[in-house]
């Protein structure tokens, strides 16, 4: 495969980027309607969207479908492990403010970090646990077939696409948004970067406080 030309890829990427921006601003007017939310940006309110069934597979060879989520808040990250910079800087500021996290009674020792690979074809159960691990090890690593990814990833407004390079490499533009699923099995939040260990605290401190009081 001839690898893709400069304007191709940045075409390819900006579409990328304007199709997730458009989708997000399709989320935030359908649920704009709500003023109890009007304090709170990115919060999906009072209609939450209810996580779809999806089923991947963890870095243990373990099914990781919404049950293993129900009970808890996830803070869920899309990624790969070749990533040169936004990965890794958004999972050590997810595992810095799950340290303080740790001590917030509604997030607690239930809480986790979901990160979902888009890229299955390098991203072996060995290489997302190592990766994972690097950063915090109780964080939930998982991918799955293609298809498989991109039901949950729709179902959330995010997307991913795979884009060669040259000498038959490839890299992979996603969205890179934190998406916050409350215990019920709801979206309930989208962070969109650049990502911050105090933005993500303060983030769940407004929308887990809110939805106990309203929800």
């Amino acid at each position: 495969m001839r690898p893709l030309s400069r304007p191709l890829r940045l075409l390819i990427t900006t579409g990328v980027i304007l199709a997730a921006f458009a989708g997000g601003i399709w989320l935030s007017a359908h649920h704009a309607d709500a003023p109890v939310a009007s304090s709170v940006d990115g919060l999906l309110w009072p209609d939450p969207p209810a996580l779809r069934p999806f089923a991947l597979t963890d870095a243990e060879g373990k099914p990781f479908g919404p049950e293993r989520l129900r009970g808890r808040w996830t803070l869920l990250f899309f990624g790969f492990t070749h990533c040169p910079d936004v990965c890794p800087t958004t999972l050590a500021e997810l595992a810095a403010a799950q340290t303080t996290l740790r001590t917030h009674p509604r997030y607690g020792e239930r809480g986790r970090i979901a990160f979902v690979s888009v890229d299955p074809e390098r991203d072996d159960a060995a290489a997302l646990r190592a990766y994972a691990d690097y950063f915090a090890p109780d964080i939930i690593a998982a991918t799955a077939p293609e298809d498989e990814l991109r039901r949950l990833t729709r179902a959330l407004g995010a997307l991913f696409v795979k884009v060669p390079q040259g000498g038959g490499e490839y890299t992979m533009d996603h969205s890179a948004g934190i998406f916050f699923i409350s215990p019920d099995l709801h979206l309930v939040s989208v962070l969109t970067p650049p990502h911050s260990r105090d933005q993500i605290i303060e983030r769940f401190d407004a929308v887990s406080a809110l939805i106990e009081e309203h929800g």
